[in-house]
């Protein structure tokens, strides 16, 4: 995918000093936190290689992970764990992490830009979601690559304690081999109940040999 030149900012800083850019790494997979991340970028600061962390390569989004840090004037992480997760539900346990990661911040941003369409209130904060922000935001493209980096680091790390799932490769996203491990090995602690395979699977009366086939395992 083409890289895009993040111009968003440029229209707001003059309004909006310090903004500060929020985004989510890990809702989506079966197993893990889900990690969150704010950064609050130099007002007019530009770099190409600052874009969403999808469209980067491992290398390169290691290399601009060390540029936000270096750079930003401030970052700030809050994880999620499975059994909050599971507790608030996906959406829940992530617009609360939101709220808590820019309160965290030292730094009392003029504006928050968030990535997707669900709006989140923060008391004496303006914000603004955005959907497809981590490609219109520079700050919220260097939101997702902490977020990112920071998510793949811990489950590389776990990885190491549950090598049966290979999450060193998925980080715990859905593809084929972890469906598969999941059907050949069960679930571990740090898989969410309340996803699906994994909420079918449990059941006492699950059809194993019916849930393959509507994953085409």
């Amino acid at each position: 995918m083409a890289k895009k030149s993040l111009g968003l900012e440029l229209k707001l800083w003059p309004d909006y000093p310090i903004i500060v850019g929020v985004d989510e790494a890990g809702r989506g997979a079966l197993a893990g936190p889900v990690i969150v991340a704010a950064v609050i970028l130099p007002t007019g600061f530009q770099n190409p290689l600052i874009q969403d962390s999808k469209i980067l390569s491992p290398s390169q989004r290691n290399r601009a992970y060390q540029i936000v840090k270096r750079v930003a004037l401030e970052y700030n992480i809050v994880a999620k764990s499975v059994h909050e997760i599971e507790e608030k539900n996906p959406l829940g346990a992530t617009k609360e992490a939101m709220v808590e990661v820019v309160l965290g911040l030292k730094n009392k941003p003029h504006l928050c830009l968030v990535d997707g369409k669900e709006e989140i209130k923060i008391e004496k904060i303006k914000t603004k979601s955005i959907t497809g922000g981590d490609r219109k935001s520079i700050n919220i493209a260097a939101a997702s690559i902490i977020a990112k980096v920071t998510r793949d680091t811990i489950m590389q790390k776990l990885h190491k304690n549950y090598p049966l799932y290979n999450w060193f490769e998925n980080k715990g996203y859905p593809n084929r081999v972890h469906l598969q491990a999941l059907f050949r090995h069960g679930i571990c602690s740090l898989h969410r109940k309340t996803y699906e395979p994994i909420k079918s699977l449990i059941k006492p009366n699950c059809d194993k040999k019916k849930l393959r086939e509507k994953y085409h395992l």
